[in-house]
């Protein structure tokens, strides 16, 4: 497990241009396999930092980081569909795990980043649906190739998202919302709705928000001080004690010992 660690690091400094590498060095591929790109994943994430805040230990010990290493490539894995995956964009995640890790506090985010596999780390499959094909998420699609699944009224199909202005029509098969926008019933960009709103779909409230079937209005999916993930909270961040089965809606999370998020980052 070391040598794959040591050999990404090679790559990314041979990247970054701090020295001039052979060309077998540079055409070494650290993250081949779901194994080594998710070991290698668990080194960005278990920096010194990392490792001493969810450890609660005064030390640094080598036994502390390999064993949070271990859980980090293990929950990785959990992350990524059984088949599909591609190295071709590795490094680009990889890179984005060790910056929002990077100060010990984990924003929204950043918990998009690294517990949800969110941008860039959403470009590691290439899924079997082509394009204008139907699917239910972007794994589906070959996100190699910058697909992903554009949604309109619910229903998502397999495009080169291509992003619209707000108020605009959307009508167009790849025409894309920003984000807290969606494509409404008339075919144009909304922005999403906050709680106490009319609705007819879930889709059209805002994160943590859901469509009461029997008020027909956006109410809270849960209360914001027992929330089970992260997209129960309007936040986006749900901060789960250790030994708790819920916890509460939070801007970020400071890591420690007393999170749960720190369970597979020791």
């Amino acid at each position: 497990m070391m040598g794959q660690g040591l050999k990404f690091s090679v790559v990314l400094w041979c990247l970054s241009g701090a020295a001039g590498c052979s060309s077998t060095e540079t055409h070494l591929d650290p993250n081949a396999t779901v194994s080594s790109f998710c070991e290698n994943w668990g080194r960005q994430a278990c920096s010194a930092k990392v490792v001493l805040a969810c450890s609660g230990a005064d030390k640094l010990e080598t036994e502390l980081t390999e064993s949070c290493v271990e859980s980090q490539q293990a929950f990785c894995a959990q992350l990524l569909p059984s088949k599909g995956y591609s190295s071709q964009k590795a490094t680009q995640c990889l890179r984005a795990v060790q910056t929002a890790y990077a100060d010990g506090v984990l924003s929204a985010d950043d918990i998009a980043v690294v517990r949800h596999r969110g941008e860039p780390c959403n470009h590691l499959v290439k899924g079997s649906q082509g394009v204008g094909e139907s699917c239910a998420s972007d794994d589906e699609c070959d996100t190699l190739k910058n697909y992903s699944c554009v949604f309109k009224s619910g229903v998502g199909t397999c495009q080169i998202p291509a992003l619209v202005a707000n108020g605009t029509s959307c009508a167009a098969a790849d025409a894309a919302c920003n984000p807290d926008f969606y494509c409404g019933a008339d075919q144009y960009c909304v922005h999403v709705k906050s709680a106490g709103n009319s609705c007819t779909e879930s889709f059209e409230c805002d994160t943590g928000l859901e469509c009461d079937s029997h008020s027909s209005k956006c109410v809270m999916r849960v209360d914001a001080t027992s929330c089970t993930k992260d997209d129960d909270c309007t936040t986006k961040v749900c901060d789960i004690p250790v030994n708790s089965a819920t916890g509460r809606c939070v801007q970020s999370i400071t890591l420690s010992g007393s999170s749960s998020i720190c369970e597979d980052l020791q």
